[in-house]
């Protein structure tokens, strides 16, 4: 009969029990945040491109983007200088001058029987038949005159305020004949001073003849 104590020095004894370690619990909060954020991305951009798709099915353009209106530029539109000249459709004037010798109205005219006013302006046809200087009427079988105070301009530079001045006051008749082409330096009593150039002659035209031309008036006046 064998002795145990044999067997057990024979064999070790196996070595104690230990308990393994519990597993670290998984932590899930992060992660579920993480599903929800990508979930939400994709239900948005699954609703953007079902609305550019609604658009497009209804013939809408996607909405652009706004542009920023550019600043407004205001343009100063320069005002013309004191004594300018003022257009009209019957002539020019120049109402915000009054220096000696200045324009003082310029335009076409139709001279009559009726005669001018030189001092309006513009200046104006006379309402009754006589009285009124300058005038025009028949010289003759078909030349045409113009009455009043009046001078014939000879020179053969343009005419000027001071020219006719002169003029006038030492060479002024009470009618002259005129022609296509012809300048007449005229006044009437104290209006101002003016020029007329005759561009054509109606002998059988109006009551005694119409002279056609272009009249300029200045802000001068002959001295009593």
């Amino acid at each position: 009969m064998q002795d145990p104590s044999h067997h057990s020095a024979q064999y070790p004894a196996p070595p104690p029990y230990l308990p393994s370690a519990a597993a670290a619990p998984v932590s899930t909060g992060r992660s579920h945040a993480k599903l929800w954020a990508a979930g939400a991305a994709v239900v948005s951009a699954i609703a953007g491109v079902a609305s550019a798709i609604a658009a497009f099915s209804n013939g809408s353009p996607p909405p652009a983007p706004t542009a920023v209106p550019p600043a407004s530029s205001v343009t100063a539109q320069s005002q013309p200088p004191a004594g300018g000249t003022a257009s009209s459709a019957a002539g020019s004037s120049s109402a915000g001058s009054s220096s000696a010798g200045s324009v003082r109205w310029t335009g076409k005219v139709v001279l009559g029987l009726e005669g001018i006013d030189l001092s309006s302006v513009p200046p104006r046809t006379g309402t009754s038949g006589f009285g009124i200087r300058p005038a025009a009427g028949r010289a003759g079988e078909s030349s045409m005159e113009v009455k009043g105070t009046v001078a014939l301009w000879t020179n053969s530079e343009a005419p000027t305020a001071q020219g006719c001045k002169d003029l006038l006051a030492t060479q002024s008749r009470s009618a002259v004949t005129v022609a296509e082409g012809d300048s007449v330096c005229l006044v009437n009593e104290k209006s101002p001073i003016g020029v007329l150039k005759v561009t054509a002659t109606r002998y059988n035209e109006g009551s005694y003849g119409l002279i056609e031309g272009e009249l300029t008036t200045w802000n001068l006046r002959v001295p009593n």
